[in-house]
C-alpha cells in the first residue's frame, strides 16, 4: 500500500498516562503504536543548581501512523485519556506524510475505521512547528536552555544512535561520538524562527561534527510542557515570564539583545554573534524506515549505499496487546528500529526505491516507509570557513 493519505501522530506523555493511552488506542481505536523512553526538560533558576544532577521527569514517546480520517479521533483519545488539556504533562501533534508504504507483513500498520472524522472539543493549535535538533550529549542542555529562552516550551530529549561514513571505515569509528540526543521542540509559528536561530547558535551547528537540526510542519496539535523549575514559592515558568515581558514592552525584540547571567557563556546560550559557517538548507525530505531490529543492518546498508549522508536511529517497542505473544502470561513486545535520514528530493526517489526493492528482494515484509516535508535545515557544510585559523588572523 503506497499513498499520501497518512499522517504521523506523536504523543509525549508521562508513564502513568501513556499506559492508559496505549490501552485505549489498541482496544477502542484498533491502532498500533511504537513507544520509546524520553525525558522532559526542567531548567533551574540558580547558578549553583546547575552543578546538581538535572531533574529530568520521565516521559514516553508514542508514535503511530494514522489514516487522515482517523487523526482527529486518535488525538482526541490521547488527550482524553492523558488529561492533557487539564495539566501540563505532555503534548500531541500530527505531521502529514508525503508518501507512505506498508509491507504486507508490517505488524504496526495503521488502523482505518469506517467512521467519519470526529472533531475534538479541545483548543487545538494549527499554527505550530516542530524542531528536531540532533547533537552530542554534552551540548543538549545548553541547546534546550536557548530554545526556552527564545520562547519555546520545554524540549523533550531522547537518546539515539548515528550511522554514517565513519561507521563503515573501521578505525575511524573511534573518532565518532556514537550516542546522540534528539531534542524535540514544539514552538508557535510566530516564534519558530527565533527558536530555530537560537538553537543553531547554542549548538554550534556552524562547526563540523556538531550535529544537525531541521524543522517540520505540524497539521494540528496541543502541548503543555513545563520548562522551568524553582525551589521558591510563586515561581513562574519561563513562558509566563517571557509573555509578561512581551506585554510590558509591547514587542518581542528584546529577545534579540544579549542579556546573560554573570559567568555564563554567551555563545553557549545562543546569543553571541557568529555562525558564519552555518548553512540553512531548504526543501528537503525526511525518510523514516521502521523495521524489526534484526533487519536493521540490512536496511541501514541499503540507505547508506544509495547515497544517504547519514542515519539517526531510535529503538522502540510495538504496543499491540491483541496479537502480541506471551511467555508465562507476560506480554512480549516486538522491538523495532526507527531509521531516519534527511535527503534532497532527487536523492529521496533513489533511496526510497532502493529500500523498497531491496526489502522485497530480501523477503522483508514487516517494514514501513514514509516521508515528511522538511522546509528548513541548519547544519555545517564544508568549504565555507577554515576553523583551524583563529578569528584574529582571519581579520588580519
Amino acid at each position: 500500500m503506497s499513498n499520501a493519505e497518512f499522517s504521523v501522530v506523536t504523543a509525549i506523555l508521562p508513564d502513568a498516562a501513556s499506559n492508559r493511552v496505549a490501552r485505549s488506542l489498541t482496544a477502542d481505536v484498533g491502532a498500533t503504536a511504537l513507544t520509546w523512553r524520553a525525558r522532559g526538560t526542567m531548567l533551574r533558576d540558580y547558578w549553583w543548581a546547575r552543578w546538581m544532577p538535572p531533574i529530568s521527569p520521565a516521559k514516553n514517546m508514542l508514535q503511530l501512523i494514522a489514516h487522515k480520517d482517523d487523526v482527529d479521533r486518535i488525538q482526541r483519545t490521547i488527550i482524553d485519556h492523558s488529561r492533557l488539556h487539564q495539566q501540563a504533562t505532555g503534548a500531541v501533534f500530527s505531521s502529514p506524510c508525503e508518501r507512505a508504504f506498508f509491507g504486507e507483513g508490517f505488524r504496526a500498520r495503521p488502523a482505518h475505521s469506517n467512521h467519519s472524522p470526529m472533531s475534538a472539543n479541545h483548543d487545538w493549535s494549527e499554527d505550530l512547528s516542530i524542531i528536531c535538533c540532533i547533537v552530542g550529549q554534552t551540548h543538549s542542555d545548553r541547546v534546550a536552555r536557548a530554545a526556552v529562552t527564545a520562547g519555546a516550551h520545554g524540549p523533550v530529549i531522547y537518546f539515539s544512535e548515528g550511522r554514517g561514513l565513519r561507521d563503515r571505515i573501521g578505525w575511524l569509528r573511534i573518532t565518532k561520538e556514537q550516542n546522540q540526543e534528539v531534542l524535540l521542540v514544539l514552538a508557535d509559528e510566530s516564534k519558530a524562527d527565533d527558536v530555530f536561530a537560537a538553537m543553531a547558535k547554542s549548538g554550534e551547528l556552524d562547526k563540523p561534527g556538531r550535529g544537525i537540526m531541521y524543522r517540520m510542519p505540524v497539521d494540528k496539535g496541543m502541548f503543555n510542557l513545563h520548562s522551568q523549575y524553582s525551589g521558591r514559592r510563586n515561581a513562574a515558568s519561563m513562558q509566563q515570564i517571557i509573555h509578561a515581558i512581551d506585554q510590558l514592552s509591547g514587542h518581542n525584540h528584546w529577545r534579540d539583545q544579549v542579556a546573560l547571567d554573570p559567568g555564563s557563556n554567551a555563545k553557549g546560550a545562543g546569543f553571541a554573534n557568529g555562525g558564519d559557517g552555518l548553512t540553512i538548507l531548504e526543501n528537503r525530505e525526511r525518510l523514516t524506515a521502521i523495521v524489526p531490529r534484526e533487519q536493521m543492518q540490512l536496511i541501514t546498508d541499503i540507505i547508506l549505499d544509495t547515497g544517504a549522508p547519514g542515519i539517526n536511529m531510535t529503538f522502540a517497542r510495538r504496543i499491540a496487546p491483541a496479537d502480541c505473544p506471551s511467555l508465562a502470561h507476560a506480554k512480549i513486545d516486538d522491538e523495532y528500529a526507527v531509521l531516519r535520514s534527511i535527503l534532497e528530493p532527487q536523492a529521496m526517489d533513489a533511496v526510497y526505491g532502493a529500500v523498497h526493492s531491496g526489502a522485497s528482494s530480501a523477503g522483508v515484509t514487516d517494514i514501513c516507509l514514509f516521508t515528511n516535508s522538511v522546509p528548513q535545515i541548519a547544519t555545517y557544510v564544508p568549504g565555507k570557513i577554515d576553523y583551524r585559523v583563529p578569528d584574529d588572523q582571519e581579520a588580519a
